[in-house]
């Protein structure tokens, strides 16, 4: 009984595999060019442990000059990029971060710094001023005047470098008239190092307050966080390779289910 479950397991297994071939081989052929929906080549590149380019040079709200590193003291940092003319995914992002960050027993200013850094060139100081007036209403502790931040970049090239540091890939859509960007956001240490990542809009205090753990004591993500944020897009098609992703992770499952099924049945036969 036993040998006849492990060789269905081992033809089915091979079966898989042979689906799995064909179906990247199918997709591989088919045209990938990339049009106004297509957001396959902007999902995060996660760099967990690089360190932010603490030099760059920023702008305040008040317009002042500033740079990355002066937000980097003894507390984490949450990095988010954005850009204020969003009116869907950066507004949504910031709005479930800080309501996430309201249910945390922490207070802003002294157990963590927030950073909203605009990619857009058009961002003004006083666009800052006023977007970040929006947002301090939606958190009730803490120092808000000294824990809250946004800002813009001094130039262009600031923003990028900031961006392409973290795996943040954006371009601007002139179809759309938008920056077409990932949702989410990074965790970094008081030193200026990459911690982990967030990604979406759906933003669990639980999770927000481990990555905060992690990131106050420097601790970046491990082997298995850093292939699930690789696996685990949000928001964006995962272009040609949908299919064989797809697949490949439902044949994985059917396998597993069906190696527990064999270990059961020798288990309760030998308990026969």
């Amino acid at each position: 009984m036993m040998r006849a479950a492990y060789g269905f397991i081992a033809a089915f297994c091979l079966c898989a595999g042979a689906l799995t071939v064909t179906l990247i081989a199918s997709t591989a052929s088919r045209p990938t060019g990339i049009g106004a929906t297509d957001a396959s080549d902007l999902a995060f590149r996660p760099h967990p442990g690089a360190r932010l380019p603490l030099a760059a040079r920023l702008v305040d709200e008040r317009g002042r000059a500033a740079t990355l590193g002066q937000y980097f003291t003894r507390s984490p940092v949450i990095l988010v990029l954005e850009y204020l003319q969003c009116t869907s995914v950066c507004s949504v992002t910031l709005r479930k971060l800080l309501e996430a960050l309201n249910d945390l027993p922490l207070e802003v200013g002294r157990d963590y710094q927030l950073v909203a850094i605009s990619i857009d060139p058009h961002d003004k100081p006083a666009d800052t001023f006023a977007a970040r007036a929006k947002y301090v209403g939606l958190l009730d502790h803490g120092d808000v005047e000294t824990g809250i931040h946004f800002l813009t970049a001094a130039v262009p090239t600031e923003a990028r470098e900031i961006a392409d540091t973290i795996g943040f890939r954006y371009r601007y859509d002139t179809l759309l008239d938008a920056y077409i960007h990932p949702a989410g956001f990074v965790m970094a240490a008081p030193d200026g190092a990459i911690s982990r990542y967030i990604e979406g809009v759906a933003i669990s205090p639980g999770d927000l307050l481990g990555a905060l753990a992690d990131a106050g004591q420097g601790r970046p993500a491990g082997p298995l966080t850093r292939l699930l944020l690789l696996c685990r897009i949000h928001g964006a098609p995962l272009g040609r390779f949908t299919g064989p992703v797809l697949a490949a992770l439902t044949i994985a499952d059917l396998a597993a289910g069906l190696t527990l099924i064999a270990i059961f049945a020798a288990v309760w036969r030998r308990r026969a």
